[in-house]
């Protein structure tokens, strides 16, 4: 099921909002908000926020190449390789082309069946069905949980991973790294909890606190926005790299 064929009933919800949220830009047409700073003339799409974002050029179905840091080198490999699984979806596991840029439903939500209409219970992350902490933080882990590997394919992206299944049979993290004093804090925060509810038992998880869908100030009443206000760049200290899979 498709993000057209969900928004057929959540309209009102979704629609409204969703191009309000960074999920729904992780890559995005040249041009269309947030803007970055001027690019390469030939780049046909942006991955990132105005802080940290990184020039795309389209070269093929579900496929891409990478500006270089030298602002001329178009890299074909670079985000088959690194990118792909956590900033679009549907990637191939063998080819690594995806199906959609950015994320459909599908990402987040799994395999949706159409009897969730009628039980709403069947629905993955949705507000009727009881929480089960590991299978939500399988969820967002799949990209946040920045620093892992696939075990099957070494890509540091997840195999073949759908929503509702258990992301750590095969994506290896080092969940020590929560104890890590050098790490960002933003993921820092990420590791922290998820080995609470891995290794601790812990009952709380991402949505106790972070919302996706919905009035977008809510995020910034009751969540750490982990990037720096646009307006605050030019005051911004410099940060260590947060991700060497990433590079910012």
């Amino acid at each position: 099921m498709t993000g057209d064929q969900c928004l057929f009933c959540h309209q009102r919800v979704v629609g409204p909002t969703w191009q309000q949220e960074p999920h729904a830009w992780t890559i995005r047409e040249a041009g269309v908000a947030p803007a970055v700073p001027k690019t390469a003339a030939d780049a046909t799409h942006i991955i990132g926020s105005p802080q940290h974002f990184h020039a795309l050029k389209l070269i093929g179905y579900g496929k891409f190449a990478v500006l270089a840091a030298d602002g001329k080198t178009w890299q074909p490999e670079v985000f088959a390789t690194q990118c792909a699984g956590c900033h679009t979806t549907g990637v191939d596991p063998k080819t690594h082309a995806f199906s959609a840029f950015a994320f459909d439903c599908y990402a987040c939500h799994g395999d949706i069946q159409s009897e969730h209409t009628s039980d709403p219970k069947l629905a993955l992350l949705g507000s009727k069905r009881p929480r089960d902490p590991r299978e939500i933080v399988s969820a967002c882990g799949q990209c946040h949980l920045r620093g892992g590997h696939s075990q099957s394919t070494g890509l540091p992206y997840p195999n073949n991973f759908v929503a509702g299944d258990d992301l750590f049979a095969d994506f290896k993290v080092d969940l020590k790294r929560a104890d890590d004093a050098t790490l960002n804090a933003a993921d820092r925060h990420v590791y922290t909890y998820t080995r609470n509810v891995l290794e601790r038992g812990s009952k709380q998880s991402c949505m106790d606190c972070h919302r996706i869908h919905g009035d977008p100030a809510l995020k910034h009443a009751i969540c750490v926005d982990c990037e720096d206000p646009a307006e605050a760049g030019k005051n911004a200290k410099p940060a260590k790299t947060r991700s060497s899979t990433c590079n910012y």
